[in-house]
């Protein structure tokens, strides 16, 4: 696979459009299980604005079990153990975290883009993700009961098409 070819096919078992929060983790649990995957993502890079940049604790959770939480944590952030508010003269606790049944009691604040930056790095040690900057998906392909999708790349195209893996022969 060359990388701006005009009108490249892909074939690969799973094309995830967006890399977001959802679909880079995705990516990179499928990754994990030996599954071939496209994460097509629009935009150059995950440096721009988003709606949050908090890691909850079920989040950071599953990190735990993915054995990724230690080398996640060394990484800048903040740690919120309990969230106020303050309704007149008294203090209202809105949210404790030290009481959840989870590694990490507190709500992780961190922007996005180091978050997805991490999720990323950690999907590349698998050989079988592979994400797609600058590759908007435009189009939903359904043929035979099977889907894949139709992405912009700069001045070129990309189909990818995603089916079982025995389907390819």
């Amino acid at each position: 696979m060359i990388v701006g070819r005009m009108n490249e096919v892909i074939y690969t078992r799973c094309c995830i459009a967006g890399g977001g929060p959802a679909g880079v983790m995705l990516g990179f649990l499928l990754a994990r299980m030996g599954i071939d995957v496209f994460v097509l993502e629009k935009h150059a890079d995950f440096l721009r604005d988003f709606r949050g940049d908090t890691i909850h604790p079920s989040t950071l959770e599953i990190m735990h079990e993915l054995g990724i939480l230690d080398e996640f944590l060394k990484r800048p952030h903040q740690e919120i153990r309990e969230l106020a508010g303050q309704v007149g003269q008294d203090s209202v606790t809105i949210a404790d975290f030290t009481h959840l049944p989870t590694h990490c009691r507190f709500l992780a604040f961190m922007p996005q883009w180091d978050f997805l930056d991490f999720i990323t790095e950690q999907a590349r040690r698998y050989s079988t993700f592979h994400l797609k900057m600058q590759a908007g998906v435009t189009d939903l392909i359904e043929e035979k009961g099977w889907c894949g999708g139709r992405a912009r790349k700069n001045a070129g195209r990309a189909t990818a098409n995603s089916r079982p893996a025995d389907y390819w022969g």
